[in-house]
């Protein structure tokens, strides 16, 4: 067993996707786990099976191919026009939201003589994809095109906040996603019973029992991974922040000026950075850099250590509050969400499940 390594803690996990789903079911909206971050690994993805969740979501196909459900399959990319027919093969819903994808997929849910739900796909605000909300005929047609294809479900319409933009959700953007599926109902006579307008951020309006009536399913992945609120940056009460750390090897420890000496220009990846002079510093080397890990996004666990940063081999660490470190030991880091999910996409770290 070596190191770098990254050690998961399925209770742990499963404690966090039992409350999501408990914040969820409460106010009658649908969990959808997603899956991404972690390449839906069997190990944990055989927990999510056997969770409260209700869907399971994620952003490639690839990894939809390798997961063992009864729940539905959402694939929460939208497809390239390349991969219609492996979207219709290993999802039975997808968010879309152009014409031609859609006409597409229709033609290859045909081929296939499987059936597909869609998900039309609404931009709010925060200027990633989806339909701008401001842009009727766009939404009309986009609808219009799952309506014509004999195959596809107009099973209801989803919106991204966050991801792109930082736009936080609010009654606003909430409301308006509902009030849009509310419009395409009354306009075509359909159901459309899904309106998914939640994400990780959305925590604190679960918490508060604010959501706006008729939003009905949350694809929450980063909440119930990390325990963290990404929109307001903080962990949330009742969820472990904890379930995935990092554990790394020190591989050399010296006393060295904290101010590079010479004439300095971009690092190894471009980036021109300014170094304070804080005087003589312990400065520690650990075997793990940028192609390992979102170096950012670690949080050490022992609080008197401070990142510095790395290149793409090592992390540099400072160790002068706590000189007792020596070559050999073992630092062990929580993760945000980048981090796991440069951790888990990386072959160079070690994957421990308990």
């Amino acid at each position: 067993m070596g190191y770098p390594r990254i050690t998961v803690n399925i209770n742990a996990l499963r404690e966090n996707v039992e409350y999501c789903a408990e914040l969820c079911h409460s106010q009658g909206i649908a969990l959808a786990a997603v899956t991404k971050c972690f390449c839906a690994v069997p190990e944990i993805s055989e927990m999510l099976e056997a969770s409260s969740s209700d869907w399971l979501a994620d952003a490639r196909i690839d990894n939809l191919r390798i997961l063992k459900t009864k729940k539905p399959r959402f694939l929460i990319r939208v497809s390239q026009p390349w991969e219609v027919e492996d979207t219709v093969r290993w999802s039975e819903v997808s968010l879309q939201s152009e014409v031609k994808t859609i006409k597409l997929l229709g033609e290859a849910a045909s081929r296939l003589g499987k059936r597909h739900s869609v998900i039309l796909s609404c931009d709010l605000g925060d200027l990633r994809e989806g339909c701008y909300f401001e842009n009727k005929a766009d939404i009309y047609a986009t609808a219009e095109a799952v309506l014509a294809q004999p195959m596809l479900e107009l099973l209801g319409v989803g919106m991204n906040l966050g991801c792109f933009g930082g736009v936080l959700p609010c009654q606003e953007n909430m409301g308006g996603l509902v009030d849009i599926a509310n419009d395409l109902r009354t306009r075509y006579g359909i159901g459309a019973p899904v309106v998914s307008g939640g994400s990780s951020s959305m925590i604190h309006h679960l918490l508060a029992h604010t959501v706006p009536a008729g939003l009905n399913q949350c694809r929450i992945g980063e909440l119930w991974l990390t325990g963290h609120d990404p929109g307001l940056g903080v962990d949330v009460e009742g969820f472990y922040n904890d379930p995935i750390v990092l554990s790394a090897q020190l591989v050399e420890v010296k006393d060295k000026p904290s101010k590079p000496i010479g004439p300095t220009g971009g690092d190894a990846f471009g980036i021109v950075r300014q170094w304070p002079d804080l005087g003589p510093m312990r400065r520690g080397i650990l075997a793990c850099g940028r192609q390992d890990m979102e170096l950012e996004g670690l949080m050490p666990q022992d609080e008197r250590i401070r990142v510095l940063g790395g290149s793409s081999d090592y992390t540099l660490v400072d160790l002068t509050d706590a000189p007792e470190y020596a070559v050999g030991d073992i630092l062990t880091f929580r993760l945000n969400y980048a981090a796991v999910m440069r951790a888990f996409t990386s072959p160079y770290v070690e994957k421990v499940y308990i």
